[in-house]
Formats: structure tokens, C-alpha cells, sequence
């Protein structure tokens, strides 16, 4: 004898299996979820390798004294320097600016057309920049993902307490003044944009766990607002945030 399925059976059947994707799917979203934030942790780990790089041969971090430096009436100076496409020319007034421009600095050991995949965070579009998107829609300091600490920018002596503005306070930092180089931070990513929510913003960071990269290349995720609290910075007295603002620089520990 044939049997159909009752409406009450069809109805049970509808009612498994919508509990089963209610349960699955959000295990699924974590599970893309925490395969990103390890993507983002492998591209942080590799452009800190190119840092390495960097200082293996100019025996400093990353500094834009390998570009074009051009001093202006009343002080200061002007970088300019390279950008992409290959033949434009960007400039700023700002040495801080360097942490996000630092593409400028590495791009002869780790070129753009190579490497620009893995500076950017997972999620956002891994098309090399155009001139329209970078004078339109994307200004420079936003065309990569992962920061680079300020830290590395100027001495110690810049964070340390009862320090005040001198510009001779700024310059490179080279590998064996990192005095707990497995604590201090040198990149993250800003964008997480693999998340599929966007986190509250404190303190300039995402309160969020956020891949990261230490002077001793090791990589973690670890939450920016977990670290120490940001140190005054003379030369750049707008700016308090934490991992770019260690207390005593690169001589001390963020986390």
C-alpha cells in the first residue's frame, strides 16, 4: 500500500532542518571567520619578513631616508617618493604618515605587483590601485591594510617621560635597539575586513583580536587596547595611540 507524508510530518521534517542550518550556519561564519584572521596573520607575518629583509641590507627598519627628502622655507622637510602605478609621485609633510605609506620603502625588495595581495586584509579587493582610485576614491594612506608602528620612526627618547619636541628625536631604528623585541609590536591590520561585523572603534583601534606582527617576527592576535596605553609624542602631539606610541619607543614592551 502506497503512503504519502501527512501535512504534520512535512511540517516536523521543515522544522529540522530549519533548526539544523540555524544551528550550522553561524559555525560556518566562524569558521570562514577564524580561516581569514589566519590569512591576515600569514600576510602580516610575511611583510614583516620583507621588514627583515629591509634591515638585513640598510641595517635599520624601514625609513624614508632612502627617498627623495626635500627641505622647506621655515623647516621642515617634504618626502616624496614613488608610488603605483610605477611613475607617480606622492608627497607628504609627515613622517608619521609612514605607517601606512610604508609600501613606498619596500617595494624594491618586495615589489607591488608581487606582494600587494598580502597587504591588504582579507575581504577587500586585491586589484592593484589605479591612478583614478588613489586621486578619486582611495588616498594613499588607505590603499593597505596593515600599519606600521610609529615607534620605529624616531628613538626612544621620543616616548620617554619629560621629553620634548626635537626633530633630531627622529630618525631610523635599527634591529638591536628593540630591547623586548618579542613585545613590541611593528605591524597590524587596521582593516579587519574579513569580520562580519564591524567592531567599535576606541582609542583610534578596533576593539578587536587583531593580527599582528612583533619585532622578533613572530605573529599573534592579540586585541590593540590590550596593549600599554600610548605615550605622549612630542613631535607628533595629535597622536596618543597605543601600539604606535610605546612608552620609551621601541625600548619597551606593548604587551
Amino acid at each position: 500500500m502506497k503512503r504519502g507524508f501527512t501535512l504534520i510530518e512535512v511540517l516536523v521534517v521543515i522544522a529540522i532542518v530549519s533548526l539544523l542550518i540555524a544551528i550550522t550556519l553561524p559555525a560556518l561564519g566562524s569558521a570562514r571567520t577564524t580561516a581569514r584572521q589566519t590569512l591576515s596573520l600569514s600576510n602580516v607575518r610575511s611583510i614583516g619578513q620583507t621588514f627583515a629583509m629591509y634591515a638585513d641590507t640598510h641595517k635599520t627598519f624601514p625609513f624614508p631616508g632612502q627617498v627623495e627628502n626635500v627641505n622647506v622655507p621655515g623647516g621642515g622637510t617634504v618626502y616624496s617618493f614613488e608610488w603605483f602605478p610605477r611613475g607617480t609621485i606622492v608627497a607628504t609633510s609627515s613622517l608619521w604618515q609612514f605607517g601606512t605609506l610604508w609600501p613606498a620603502l619596500v617595494s624594491n625588495i618586495t615589489p607591488w605587483e608581487e606582494a600587494y595581495s598580502t597587504w591588504i586584509s582579507p575581504g577587500r579587493d586585491k586589484s592593484l590601485p589605479t591612478l583614478d582610485d588613489i586621486f578619486t576614491d582611495l588616498e594613499p594612506h588607505e590603499v593597505v591594510s596593515y600599519e606600521y608602528s610609529n615607534s620605529f620612526l624616531a628613538s626612544h627618547r621620543n616616548w620617554q617621560d619629560n621629553a620634548a619636541e626635537d626633530p633630531r628625536l627622529l630618525g631610523p631604528t635599527r634591529p638591536d635597539e628593540v630591547t623586548y623585541s618579542s613585545q613590541k609590536v611593528m605591524l597590524w591590520d587596521r582593516h579587519l575586513t574579513y569580520l562580519t561585523t564591524q567592531p567599535e572603534i576606541v582609542e583610534g583601534h578596533y576593539d578587536a583580536n587583531t593580527p599582528m606582527v612583533f619585532a622578533d617576527m613572530h605573529g599573534a592576535v592579540e586585541n590593540p587596547l590590550d596593549a600599554e596605553e600610548g605615550a605622549p609624542n612630542p613631535n607628533n602631539q595629535t597622536d596618543i595611540r597605543r601600539l604606535h606610541n610605546t612608552p620609551n619607543g621601541v625600548r619597551g614592551r606593548d604587551y
